[in-house]
């Protein structure tokens, strides 16, 4: 249930308050038999991802016991049964990290568990674990992880509308041959958005980083070319992309970059030839609307 742990800075909107009461799991049984309790790690933070949750804490415990500290264990348990508590006879372990954040992945849309970490010490004794913290991953428009074709090829690659599944917002195979773009890296360390599939286009939005996607209402209609671009963080990018019935609009924006993947927002416009790309959810046919989700 656990993915490498990759860390994610904690500049997203973080989840709104709710009436979901957590707790501190600190009635399970502690690892090894060592004495040493060290203390939780502090400010730990969740970001919901379309099936998955990125954590990520304070780094101050690795600093402050720098001879002591052995890794943090991340735990997860679900609702219980009156959807309102964390179901305290059933947190199980998700994985250990030594960094300050962890990806915990294949997750159910739309179900909700709880989230917890300690500290684990060198002599295997275990400390208290954090204040438990809810989180929901969700279909959608946000933080999606779209990993560099030179290092994970099968994830490398993405499609606003899979014509064969017909889903909206997909990472697909680095290799295929209708992807809007995937994502490369060359040979000085930077990464770089290249359209596939046949006739897509691509233009960098504007000269300056935005802070949401939002941002952009509308793509411009001309201005695209078959070119590579470089992907920075904050920056959108407007992608024109050939379909059967038109063209279509889309636009990513960059909300983390690291060496080995990219984590985007993405927006798109399935009514072909409309350059709208954020409009209200009004109307009843929702697929003439973009498939973005704020």
């Amino acid at each position: 249930m656990t993915h490498p742990s990759r860390w994610i800075p904690a500049v997203a909107v973080l989840l709104a308050a709710c009436n979901i009461e957590v707790s501190s799991p600190n009635n399970i049984d502690l690892d090894g038999h060592g004495s040493t309790r060290l203390p939780p790690p502090s400010n730990l933070v969740t970001i919901s991802l379309d099936g998955s949750v990125q954590l990520s804490w304070s780094g101050s415990i690795v600093a402050s016991y720098p001879e002591q500290f052995r890794y943090f264990r991340v735990y997860s348990t679900q609702l219980d049964v009156s959807g309102t508590r964390c179901d305290e006879s059933d947190w199980v372990t998700e994985g250990t990290t030594v960094s300050d954040g962890f990806l915990v992945g294949s997750l159910r849309n739309g179900v909700t568990r709880c989230f917890a970490v300690t500290t684990v010490a060198q002599d295997g004794g275990e400390g208290s674990r954090t204040a438990a913290r809810m989180d929901t991953p969700r279909h959608g428009g946000r933080f999606v992880i779209v990993d560099v074709f030179e290092s994970r090829p099968a994830t490398s690659g993405w499609l606003f509308e899979d014509g064969t599944s017909g889903r909206i917002g997909v990472v697909g195979n680095g290799s295929r041959s209708d992807l809007d773009f995937r994502v490369e890296r060359h040979v000085d360390g930077s990464l770089w958005f290249r359209p596939v599939r046949a006739g897509g286009r691509v233009q960098v939005y504007g000269t300056v980083p935005i802070a949401d996607l939002t941002s952009v209402d509308r793509a411009p209609v001309s201005g695209y070319a078959s070119v590579q671009v470089e992907a920075l963080p904050g920056f959108a990018y407007l992608f024109a992309v050939p379909q059967f019935d038109g063209t279509h609009y889309g636009a990513v924006r960059v909300a983390f970059l690291s060496p080995a993947y990219v984590v985007l927002d993405w927006s798109y416009q399935i009514d072909p030839n409309n350059v709208e790309l954020f409009k209200g959810m009004g109307g009843t046919d929702v697929r003439r609307v973009l498939a973005y989700n704020p």
